[in-house]
């Protein structure tokens, strides 16, 4: 399956946001409440809540990250 070049950025992002929510929120769970028999059903809501803040955030603040970086490198 190809997907369009304009897509890249968007579906990279929203890959990277996905993998890292899941890590985090993973970790975060399980130091906090331990993995016990109510872990999993904890970590997807908490998942599902990490990426619904974190999708946006980055989608927005990306792009301005991106221009502000490139000043930096010639």
């Amino acid at each position: 399956m190809k997907i369009a070049k304009k897509y890249e950025m968007i579906v990279t992002l929203t890959t990277m946001v996905l993998i890292m929510t899941c890590v985090v929120t993973f970790v975060s769970v399980g130091v906090n409440f331990g993995f016990n028999p109510g872990f999993v059903t904890k970590w997807i809501k908490m998942w599902a809540l990490g990426f619904t803040v974190a999708i946006p955030v980055v989608l927005v603040l990306m792009p301005i990250i991106k221009r502000m970086l490139q000043k930096l490198f010639v």
